[in-house]
């Protein structure tokens, strides 16, 4: 009785260690750029274990993705950003990236572009930043879409 005892203990205590194991992979999100994530670490890493939940994620409003004098890189691709819903404000740097896709960041209110390759901006309809473009000299066109998971969608929608 004992060891049987026994043994749906050690069977409970593998079964609690592998749903947390579970759980906590579920909640971190993979990085196409690693850059991004590296700014986002810098921004979000709140729980210091090296890795970007989905809450920490949703936490993060300002992300800074432009160059610093002893940190030069350059994003790849800005398709992570969709990673961040809560983004108020966004400094875009250096990126080979003609169209940067924002239209799951509605609650952007400010946007700075420091790339001359970004040629378009897609934003959520209803979503109205100020976008500054210090280092840009070109055109850049700005496109709407209209996102149904956007608070206040449903009033855009006909």
């Amino acid at each position: 009785m004992k060891k049987t005892i026994s043994q749906v203990m050690i069977l409970i205590t593998f079964a609690c260690l592998f749903l947390f194991a579970v759980r906590t992979s579920a909640q971190t999100l993979s990085f196409a750029d690693k850059n991004i994530e590296r700014r986002a670490l810098i921004n979000g890493d709140t729980d210091s274990d090296g890795h970007i939940s989905k809450a920490e994620a949703d936490s993060i409003t300002s992300l800074n993705l432009t160059q610093y004098r002893t940190d030069m890189f350059e994003v790849s691709t800005y398709d992570d950003l969709a990673l961040f819903p809560n983004l108020e404000k966004l400094w875009l740097g250096e990126s080979k990236q003609e169209t940067v896709d924002l239209s799951k960041n509605w609650n952007l209110k400010y946007v700075s572009i420091e790339s001359d390759n970004l040629k378009t901006l897609i934003l959520a309809v209803g979503c109205a930043p100020k976008i500054a473009y210090p280092m840009h000299s070109g055109e850049i066109i700005i496109r709407r879409i209209l996102n149904p998971d956007a608070p206040g969608a449903m009033f855009f929608q006909y």
